[in-house]
């Protein structure tokens, strides 16, 4: 005789609860195995809670996904009639995922295992959820926009584009695809058109559309800076004007500890890199946003531990310093002459020979030399002043020299499409200035330099540095210097190493009065002896 279904199946009830025991609001992907490790049901929450019907009464095991919490796996051991309630309270994540569970023929937890990895940092593998759910269920909006979003984050907008257009068309209300629109126009400098998009974007998503007010912000912020600076150029006598444009890069109020971004700082003399910032010269206008001024955005939540990013950052750059006796590229410099409105007055374009040779003259003492040529001849200097010590400023981070700076880690970011720490650093009072000088004539002029870096989240190499002075040097008049640098990738294939090496940086300075901007790229890579032409390589987040 069969047995009854009260006998043979139950009913599972699941409650995911957050780490303050509310109910979980974002969906998660839940999935049964049976006591042998078969898999036996998928789906996806609502609200915190899915209901599976007639579940055949046996020993399971039910593993949840939840974007931003780490893995939870809960026995069920159903016995008695009628539904089994099951609560599962999940943590924070802390560290990003690296073993995923296999694509699922539910279009809807391939979605959610995508965020899951989106939120872990493996965008590849987000992707690839993405792509799965887009075959079963091609009309998947929301899978749409979060491919754009990956794909934005390698800095493809024109892919990105493809799939916004195609959402937009399928579900003209859902919000996400007007947040999305919005970021490329902002990347695109097309700010009315961003700030449409995200007024759009918070129009169509009322409270769930909260996370674009930042958004919306910096919008509205890049359009003021245009009109206000368009406006300026045909208008130089409009002190009014001029004085609004100030007030937009005003430095906010210091933030105090307890408004810092939620990360872990672990500061290394966190007084002096909280310093209050030194004040710039009263008319900063030409210069891009000072280092204090412009901290750009970092994801809540995430974990930061600075001890290890700078542990592994430094192995990065000791690897660089051992694999370089010298190298040579072909260095493009474009210079302009500025005026006291920020009008370029004279550009000047020169095409260098460079080399650079590393060595280390003593223990726990670096040697780096840069020569310029043209052709046979020694490099002019437009201006009079020659553009130096670029590949040095990541000797930042090495062992030797980190411990002369006050850092902090202030979260997880995304710079130029890729996950990035990101981490802020000062020059201490109380150690030796050995990074950057000035040498005029005989002599010397340390410079001390407050920056933030950009160092990729999984490989730890340095992706971009800025600077900024903490104070000038009156005794050679130097009143404002700002750099920015972009490293990438460059493969030496007869040698089998791969160094991060300067693709892009551009230079403001003030001396005795006179402001110049330089624009700087480098090509055609060589590593000393070797007669193969390397070309920089798409920065890659891989080691």
């Amino acid at each position: 005789m069969m047995a009854s279904q009260s006998n043979s199946s139950v009913d599972l009830d699941i409650y995911l609860r957050g780490p303050d025991g509310a109910s979980l609001a974002d969906t998660a992907a839940l999935t049964l195995f049976t006591a042998a490790g078969q898999l036996y049901k998928q789906g996806v929450t609502k609200k915190g809670h899915l209901r599976w019907d007639e579940v055949a009464r046996a020993k399971y095991e039910i593993q949840v996904l939840a974007p931003g919490f780490e893995r939870a796996v809960q026995p069920v051991d159903p016995s008695g009639a009628g539904a089994l309630r099951v609560d599962v309270q999940l943590r924070p994540q802390t560290g990003g995922e690296r073993a995923y569970p296999p694509p699922a023929s539910d279009a809807e937890v391939n979605y959610v295992f995508g965020l899951y990895a989106s939120r872990s940092g493996d965008w590849e593998q987000a992707k690839s959820y993405w792509a799965r759910t887009l075959e079963l269920l091609p009309d998947h909006v929301s899978a749409m926009v979060s491919m754009s979003e990956a794909l934005l984050h390698e800095n493809k907008a024109l892919e990105a584009m493809e799939y916004l257009v195609r959402a937009e068309k399928i579900d003209p209300a859902y919000w996400r695809t007007q947040a999305v629109l919005a970021e490329i126009a902002l990347r695109a400098g097309s700010t009315a058109e961003a700030v449409l998009h995200a007024e759009r974007a918070m129009e169509l998503g009322h409270e769930e559309a909260a996370s674009a007010a930042p958004l919306l912000a910096r919008a509205l912020a890049a359009r003021a800076d245009e009109v206000l600076r368009t406006y300026l150029k045909d208008h130089p006598e409009d002190v009014a004007a001029r004085k609004q444009l100030e007030d937009l890069h005003a430095p906010s109020e210091v933030r105090t500890s307890s408004e810092q971004p939620k990360a872990d700082s672990r500061e290394k003399s966190s007084a002096a890199a909280s310093a209050k910032p030194a004040p710039r010269p009263g008319d900063t206008l030409w210069l891009p946003p000072d280092v204090d001024e412009n901290v750009p955005p970092v994801e809540p939540g995430a974990a930061c531990n600075l001890e290890e990013v700078l542990e592994r950052a430094g192995k990065r750059i000791q690897e660089f310093v051992e694999n370089v006796d010298r190298f040579t590229a072909t260095e493009f410099l474009q210079h302009e002459t500025l005026a006291r409105s920020g009008n370029v007055t004279a550009t000047q374009k020169r095409k260098y020979d460079y080399v650079v040779s590393i060595t280390e003259v003593r223990p726990g003492v670096l040697d780096l030399q840069e020569y310029e040529s043209s052709g046979s001849t020694p490099a002019d200097a437009p201006g009079g002043m020659t553009t130096r010590g670029l590949p040095a400023l990541v000797l930042i981070f090495h062992p030797y020299y980190s411990g002369t700076f006050a850092m902090k880690c202030e979260g997880l970011a995304t710079w130029n499409g890729t996950r990035t720490w990101q981490v802020y650093f000062r020059q201490r009072e109380d150690q030796p200035n050995k990074i950057r000088a000035y040498r005029i004539g005989l002599e010397n002029y340390p410079v001390a330099l407050k920056g933030r870096a950009w160092i990729v989240a999984d490989s730890y190499q340095i992706l971009g540095v800025q600077t900024d002075l903490i104070a000038g040097v009156p005794d050679i008049r130097l009143t404002a210097e700002h750099t920015a640098i972009q490293y990438g990738p460059v493969h030496f294939a007869s040698r089998g190493v791969d160094m991060w090496l300067p693709q892009t940086a551009e230079v403001y300075s003030e001396r005795k009065g006179k402001r110049i901007h330089r624009r700087l790229s480098f090509t055609n890579y060589l590593l000393f002896a070797v007669d193969e032409k390397q070309q920089i390589a798409t920065p890659n987040s891989n080691p």
